[in-house]
């Protein structure tokens, strides 16, 4: 239950500390005192979305602190999977700073708002004004029919596998797609990958047969220079038959003198190196290719290689292989796309079996809930002064979709002489709001909700209808912390615990405050309820009747 609530610079309240108690809690006081606030702030602490807007003073930090008893509840699992330690009193706390910033914390742990939202779900429910509207629609109908039957858990599961098959069809769908795709440019990428594969590609090639291709142009003059080299050191008139006259010339010396035999050896040395060099330019010269056909061929390996790379608008014959590389790899995916798709659809066929196999079990649960369901609601409906009220759910299947195959559509009437039909056709204002409060009384015990918050469920109901409503929102209270903002005095009367709305004009500054009622308090406030601003004998009279009869 909530223990505690405060409030620090947010819309028209400067600063609140508020203790709460167990039971039905009502707030009451004039129109547009700031009643609502109250929820807004409530909302706020538990995940709602901020707006620099709530700062009251936009140059100071807006604070909520909630304080609820948590140790009667199973929700240490919560705190386990989000890490965060598990307090019998926790606090859930909400930051906006001048600056736009909003932060989150639970037991002073920083959280992100959705991890606060989420707990938030699980302690607390809102009911705000808004909320009646939504009756008319019919996955919320479905939503309250899953809550009071105990198939939320169930209903999450069927979505995920939902979601599971859809994203199944999708990639099946893109796989046909694209293999229709694939098999237009499948001849053209075939033709592509063919050509290069009967080029017989080898990196580094290119280069290389530039190189003996230059060569083998200029045979001729390669050839002249290796004989000339080789008649230049060899032949008789060359170096070498100089160098042999010159050691022929200074042998004899070079026997008596160290310093010409020296020289000697140096020539002879120059000698044998001329020697190999004119034996290497001959075995050279009888390499040089003079083939024209060589060339040719030469000429149109290049060409082709060059056509090749201008046609795929590539440098070298390296990328040339890349490309190769590539249209292998589509062609292959288009060859194996069939086997691809066959898988592709027994993994959608299972997926299909999957999600049927749990809506169809879903859809059994509904249909076995839907009638006793709207017992339920018809006899609480009864009680809130509808005796000749009719509810019924009507309950069909049809195509998949994320909640299952069912639909269901309220059906209400209020008059016995009129068939039920769609409440948006039949349920005026307050009609709704019973229905509404029947649906939540019912989902409150089924989700154990601890905490459940009404913001004028009694529009428009008054008499002893709004009795019947008091006394359903403090049966309520039996079993849960019940908080409701009314405008009843026969419904503020019912409650255990009263707390009073003022707004008041300081200077250019409006500010609200919550006041909590003693005994003689509520008789006075309930008696304005009763009368207006001015009580009078018969007013107070009344509401002390109101206040014993809860």
């Amino acid at each position: 239950m909530l223990t505690r609530l405060s409030i620090t610079n947010y819309l028209l309240i400067e600063a609140l500390e508020l203790d709460w108690q167990s039971g039905l809690t009502t707030i009451t006081g004039e129109t547009g005192s700031g009643k609502s606030i109250l929820i807004g702030a409530l909302e706020l602490a538990m995940g709602g979305r901020a707006e620099a807007s709530y700062l009251r003073d936009a140059n100071k930090r807006c604070v909520i602190e909630l304080e609820l008893d948590v140790s009667h509840l199973s929700i240490r699992d919560w705190f386990e999977a989000n890490e965060i330690p598990f307090e019998k009193a926790t606090l859930l706390r909400r930051q906006l700073d001048p600056g736009g910033r909003s932060r989150a914390f639970v037991n002073d742990t920083p959280v992100r708002a959705e991890q606060l939202r989420e707990l938030g779900g699980r302690l607390v429910h809102v009911h705000s004004q808004h909320h009646t509207l939504l009756l008319n629609d019919a996955r919320f109908q479905l939503g309250l029919v899953d809550q009071l039957a105990g198939q939320v858990p169930e209903v999450i599961e069927l979505t995920s596998r939902y979601h599971a098959w859809r994203k199944a069809q999708q990639e099946l769908a893109a796989l046909r797609d694209e293999e229709q795709r694939a098999q237009a440019e499948f001849d053209f990428l075939r033709f592509q990958q063919e050509e290069l594969e009967q080029a017989m590609l080898k990196d580094g090639e290119q280069e290389l047969m530039e190189g003996e291709l230059q060569r083998a142009e200029h045979a001729g003059e390669r050839a002249a220079a290796f004989a000339a080299v080789e008649d230049g050191t060899s032949s008789d008139s060359g170096a070498l038959g100089s160098l042999n006259k010159l050691k022929a010339a200074i042998a004899k010396a070079a026997r008596v003198d160290t310093d010409v035999a020296t020289l000697l050896e140096r020539i002879s040395s120059c000698a044998i190196e001329l020697q190999d060099i004119g034996d290497e330019a001959a075995r050279l010269a009888t390499a040089v290719e003079t083939d024209p056909m060589h060339m040719e061929r030469l000429r149109e390996r290049l060409d082709n290689l060059i056509r090749l790379q201008q046609k795929h608008r590539v440098r070298t014959t390296s990328e040339l292989l890349e490309l190769l590389g590539v249209l292998q790899e589509r062609t292959a995916r288009i060859g194996s796309m069939g086997e691809r798709i066959a898988e592709m659809q027994q993994k959608d066929i299972a997926a299909g079996e999957n999600y049927y196999e749990l809506a169809t079990s879903v859809s059994r649960a509904r249909t076995k809930a839907v009638k006793p369901l709207a017992n339920k609601v018809e006899a609480i409906l009864h009680e809130l002064g509808m005796p000749h009220a009719v509810f019924q759910f009507d309950h069909r299947t049809g195509e998949p979709g994320p909640f299952g195959i069912d639909s269901v559509r309220a059906l209400f009437t209020a008059n016995k002489d009129r068939a039920p039909a769609p409440l948006d056709k039949v349920a005026s204002g307050g009609e709704l709001s019973r229905v509404m409060l029947a649906l939540i009384s019912l989902a409150a015990g089924s989700r154990d909700l601890p905490i459940v918050v009404f913001d004028e469920i009694d529009s428009g109901v008054s008499g002893e209808v709004a009795d019947r409503v008091g006394s359903l929102l403090a049966a309520m209270g039996k079993e849960r912390q019940v908080i409701a903002i009314t405008h009843l005095p026969q419904i503020a009367s019912k409650a255990a615990h009263h707390l009073q709305v003022t707004k008041s004009t300081e200077g250019e500054r409006v500010r609200t405050r919550i006041t909590p009622l003693l005994h003689e308090e509520r008789v006075e406030a309930i008696a304005r309820m009763l009368s207006g601003k001015k009580t009078t004998p018969a007013s107070l009279e009344n509401a002390k009747e109101l206040l014993k009869s809860k």
